[in-house]
Order: structure tokens, then sequence, then C-alpha cells
């Protein structure tokens, strides 16, 4: 992948002011983040996170929270998760970038893959919140998706944030 997630909050500065769906993860009574999904995309609450759409269908998103001792077993879910949407990845093509969003600490891992559409850009991201809790940040697009979708990208990770 040519540009890779963490990098793109990175480069794209502050977000945007055109939010309109605000989640806690997980949702409820002790929430240990935040996140803000562009309004024309679509987005829903999940078990323990919210996935998006882009309003053109070519991105898709989902963040949850997943326990930081259970990596392996979280990184085999999303792998399960794509394989039914899908998803192919391309083992060989696997990047591995380390940086913070946010002052969170975070690594994601980047392939090249397919679904049914064609060629995809897949990334799996792991954002440390706490000393036991993890966001898993699964992710797809279509590599135009991506480049069309960069700044709304951008701006949700920027959204990120240790809750309150």
């Amino acid at each position: 992948m040519k540009k890779l997630l963490l990098t793109t909050v990175l480069a794209l500065g502050l977000p945007s002011f055109a939010f309109a769906a605000s989640y806690k993860l997980p949702d409820g009574d002790a929430p240990i983040a935040t996140v803000t999904i562009p309004d024309a995309w679509s987005s829903k609450a999940i078990d323990n996170g919210v996935d998006a759409t882009s309003d053109d269908g070519s991105v898709y998103v989902a963040i949850e929270v997943t326990n930081g001792k259970d990596l392996k077993d979280a990184t085999a879910e999303a792998a399960k998760f794509l394989a039914s949407n899908g998803v192919s990845i391309d083992e060989t093509t696997a990047k591995q970038t380390e940086g913070k969003i946010n002052g969170l600490d975070g690594v994601e891992i980047a392939w090249s893959g397919k679904d049914k559409d064609g060629p995809t850009n897949v990334s799996l991201s792991f954002i440390a919140v706490t000393s036991d809790k993890l966001l898993l940040l699964t992710y797809w697009a279509t590599p135009d998706g991506e480049k069309k979708n960069a700044k709304e990208l951008g701006d949700i990770l920027s959204s990120i944030n240790k809750a309150q």
C-alpha cells in the first residue's frame, strides 16, 4: 500500500468539522475511547465498537475495543471477518508501521489484496489506549476509494481519543 493509514493522519492535519456521529468505544458506562465518523458515511454501533462505510462504498472501517492480551485472537477474528466478506490478502506485501494518534501508540500492518470488485488495500491497526485494552482498526478500500476518501480517513483517525 503506497500510503499507510497511520501516515495519512499525520499528513492531513486537523480534522474537519463536518462530522455527525460520535461513538464511545465500547458503548456503555466505561468507554476507553471515542471516535467520530463523517456525516456522509454510513455508520453503526457494533459489539465493542463501530463500523462505517464511505458514501461511495469504496472504503470500510471498523474500530473495536479488544483485550491487549488476546492480540492473536483479535487478529485471527479480523482475518476471518475479511475472508467472510470476500477480502483476500497477499501476505508477501505485508508492511508494518508504528506511529502515534493523538498521543496513543499504534502499529499498523498493511497488505495489498483483492475483493469482489478487484484490487484493494487492507490493514489492521492496533492502538494502545490502556495498559490492557487496544483499539483494533480493520480497514479495506479500493485504491481509488482510498485516494478519494483520504481526508475523511485522516479525520476519522484524528478524532480517535482516549475517553475522559
